[in-house]
């Protein structure tokens, strides 16, 4: 992967991440109110550029370190996931419980709560978007996308690493196993996957290159204005009204809302990010420096942020000013700074006590 693309990649990780949180602040009401609804929109949208990053960089790490075989990849893949899931499970159970003394009708529903011993293993397997409902750990309204990722992460070992009738076998058990909602987004995390082999064969001016860029903004914003999101949005809801009728059993979307507008945008993202390949635009030095640091706690931010939101509620802060909404944001990027420090910045711990867990040869 070029250096252009890369810090790209991460410029887009962190634009994404703010993105979802002013679209949360919004859709709870804790923003100003003339931030605007689109924000809320525009949330889903920077997921979908979530999904296909993390399909790209999962090609490109995989492929890099493939000669030390599956158990390096489950030890890289399950210490990504756990670093974060783990440590925002816990910090959410907690704020919650504090949060519920305070105004307990910010946290409705509140069953999961009295049976955390049932929930947090259940939410560690990553089983909260399958055959088995749409729910999420708590106040932790974002782990739906991790939930997502976990099981596209185990379908992709099994295609990369297995061979024959064993890789059919426990790919299509995988398969079988997500369901119908991780159905539905899992081509949008393989664009990624896609993307990876061939952005770098493709040969594009720069002119034309940055031409890309330009124009797949301007497409998201007439995908906006001209009401085409809209439009796929109701052909998503009619879809999943067919898919009713036809199976003969409610189809509930869950946290797979809009899959066709998902489409849409994860379209717009890909020429966005081979005209960033190919752009010779590259960011260097302290900003990039600046950069790198603020996605490498981009996933910690993107857990905790709603279960801050949802305590700012409790102490009734809704619909602050925007100077409020200011001090409410630098709070949320100080706890997530110094909790990642426990999480993401520890993931090597994270991967040694996973390493020991499985069975075979441990790493050196």
């Amino acid at each position: 992967m070029s250096p252009v693309l890369s810090i790209w990649l991460d410029l887009c990780r962190v634009l994404a991440a703010l993105a979802v949180f002013v679209g949360h602040g919004v859709g709870l009401e804790v923003a100003p109110l003339s931030a605007g609804i689109q924000w809320q929109r525009s949330a889903d949208d920077a997921v979908t550029a979530f999904f296909i990053i993390s399909g790209l960089v999962v090609a490109h790490t995989t492929r890099q370190r493939a000669h030390e075989g599956l158990r390096s990849y489950v030890l890289a893949r399950s210490s990504r996931l756990y670093s974060v899931a783990l440590p925002a499970i816990l910090f959410a159970y907690v704020v919650d419980n504090i949060g519920m003394r305070i105004d307990v009708s910010q946290y409705v529903p509140t069953w999961q709560y009295p049976r955390p011993w049932l929930f947090i293993p259940l939410h560690l397997a990553f089983l909260g978007e399958t055959w088995l409902g749409a729910f999420q750990p708590f106040s932790i309204a974002p782990y739906w996308s991790l939930s997502y990722e976990a099981w596209y992460y185990a379908f992709f070992g099994a295609i990369f690493f297995l061979k024959g009738r064993i890789r059919l076998a426990v790919a299509g058990l995988i398969f079988l196993c997500m369901g119908p909602r991780i159905w539905l987004l899992m081509p949008i995390w393989w664009v990624g996957v896609w993307l990876y082999p061939r952005v770098g064969r493709w040969q594009l001016p720069a002119w034309g290159a940055r031409l890309m860029m330009l124009a797949s903004v301007a497409g998201y914003a007439a995908f906006v204005m001209l009401r085409w999101q809209k439009l796929l949005d109701q052909a998503s809801k009619d879809m999943y009204g067919m898919f009713s009728r036809v199976l003969h059993v409610q189809f509930y979307s869950g946290s797979t809302v809009h899959a066709l507008s998902d489409y849409a945008m994860a379209l717009l993202f890909t020429v966005f990010l081979v005209g960033a390949a190919h752009s010779r635009i590259g960011i260097t030095g302290g900003l990039a420096r600046v950069i790198r640091g603020a996605a490498a706690r981009t996933f910690t931010f993107y857990l905790l942020h709603f279960t801050l939101f949802t305590f700012a509620l409790a102490l009734g802060w809704h619909r602050v000013t925007y100077a409020h909404f200011a001090g409410i944001t630098l709070g949320v990027l100080l706890i997530t700074w110094l909790y990642a420090k426990v999480g993401e910045g520890q993931r090597r711990g994270f991967e040694r006590v996973i390493d020991r867990c499985l069975p075979g040869r441990r790493r050196a």
